[in-house]
């Protein structure tokens, strides 16, 4: 079976440049070195090209004319692509590119597909016929009245196109637990369910078929009762729910280094993970999440002792930050989005003594960032409590407002009492916090050390 073609990198763009020239001053080319390539390199030149201005490769000589119609597509319906938003517009510039297009695809990308009736979906049926060894997906649909005939003709038509994908971005669909897939995804790693209705039984289907699947990320999805996520090869999974309560389980995941969650609900919601022997980064969690390690809920003596990384979406009361941390007593970088709309209980926190049980603080945690920091009463005391404790601490980093100064700096710092702190090489930083701290999630790229990074920026 051929291979998948990576994206190329910008190391890899300028060595095929040094390559191009090399063969063209030992083929000695004169002038127009470019067109002395072979058809297969010139059709990947223009596979990686605009949708637009890949086409308009035709009209550069006659020796260019019939490649755009045989390298492999990359269609992106975009303003650019069609200036009229209509959908009937829209339509009719797909459908037309596709009828002239006779060579296989590398990419499609169109949002907001309108499926209306049955020429609508007889229509997107047809594309998706005519996308052969598709490697790349990203598509959206809208339904102004969703039936399940509809449902079950999108499912059908996506599933099509299964033993080529290589990634996959849908949004806008209804997979019911009547859509069981059987399909075999065998070279399927990146694969993304955005504002769709899911079922525990269509998931199953879909990750049973997959081979090579790396990264997973539910987004915004509309959910009840359990969803189990089991691969054999999955490194990271991104999730949040967008409505309902849900049970998400992680088992059987033993490659599995980041799971990271956003539940938004009035609580009620449970994260159980049973077999994730290499997961490092979590988060960021709630406290209104119930988090078991198997059966048992996590604490002291029921520790994921693998998480490097945590990240805390909200802290109501110091002790609940606490109770979190002693079970991860390997934890070495820590981050707490404080919450605006909730008061800490911060009364003595310098005379609490967590080493015994938090031992994170004393042993392993060296990294610890602040968003959402105020300075007010509550969140310096909240803050002090680890500057104070954590024995080990390397830095600190406070997300702040943007119209902070060297004085409220000065005295920020102050009251912190960084000079009695537990650690002496702990250094401070005040950084201008992201506020929105939902829609940073780096899933797809797994050479990101640390994925919660972006959330302090200037």
């Amino acid at each position: 079976m051929e291979k998948a073609t990576a994206a190329p990198t910008a190391k890899s763009r300028e060595s095929a440049v040094r390559s191009l020239w090399k063969w063209g001053q030992s083929s000695n080319c004169k002038g127009d070195i470019i067109s002395g390539l072979p058809d297969a390199i010139l059709g990947t030149i223009i596979s990686l090209l605009p949708t637009k201005e890949g086409a308009r490769t035709q009209a550069i000589s006659l020796r260019w004319r019939p490649l755009w119609r045989s390298a492999p597509l990359n269609l992106e319906v975009d303003g650019a692509l069609c200036s009229d938003p209509s959908n009937s517009a829209r339509a009719s510039v797909v459908s037309r590119i596709l009828s002239d297009h006779s060579g296989p695809a590398s990419r499609f990308c169109c949002h907001s597909i309108r499926l209306a009736d049955d020429h609508d979906r007889a229509l997107v049926d047809g594309w998706f016929r005519a996308l052969t060894n598709l490697q790349e997906l990203d598509v959206s649909f809208v339904r102004p009245s969703p039936r399940p005939e509809t449902d079950n003709a999108v499912a059908s038509s996506l599933l099509r196109l299964a033993s080529t994908l290589v990634v996959a971005k849908i949004g806008g669909c209804n997979f019911s637990k009547q859509i069981v897939p059987s399909s075999i995804f065998p070279r399927l790693k990146d694969l993304e369910l955005h504002y769709v209705s899911l079922s525990e039984e269509f998931l199953h289907g879909v990750l049973s078929g997959c081979r090579a699947l790396e990264s997973l990320l539910l987004w915004n999805i509309f959910a009840t009762g359990r969803i189990c996520i089991s691969s054999p090869t999955l490194r990271s999974i991104g999730f949040r729910l967008c409505a309902g309560r849900a049970e998400l389980v992680i088992d059987d995941t033993p490659r599995l280094e980041r799971l990271l969650t956003v539940f938004v609900g009035s609580g009620g919601d449970t994260l159980r993970v049973t077999e994730a022997p290499k997961l490092e980064i979590l988060g960021p969690l709630s406290p209104s999440v119930e988090v078991l390690q198997g059966m048992i809920p996590v604490s002291l003596t029921n520790s994921i002792r693998t998480v490097k990384i945590l990240a805390l979406t909200s802290a109501p009361k110091l002790n609940v930050v606490l109770d979190v941390l002693k079970c991860f007593p390997c934890l070495e970088k820590l981050y707490v989005i404080l919450q605006k709309d909730l008061k800490m209980d911060v009364e003595h926190v310098s005379h609490h003594d967590p080493l015994g049980q938090v031992k994170c603080l004393g042993t392993h945690l060296t990294q610890m960032v602040l968003l959402n920091y105020l300075g007010c009463e509550q969140d310096v005391g909240f803050a002090k409590f680890f500057v104070l404790n954590a024995a080990v601490l390397k830095k600190i980093k406070f997300g702040v407002p943007k119209n902070y100064n060297n004085e409220w700096v000065a005295i920020q710092r102050r009251l912190l009492e960084v000079n009695n702190r537990a650690s002496r090489d702990a250094e401070f930083e005040f950084k201008c916090g992201l506020d929105n701290f939902i829609n940073y999630l780096g899933i797809h790229d797994l050479s990101l050390t640390d994925p919660f990074e972006c959330l302090c920026s200037e």
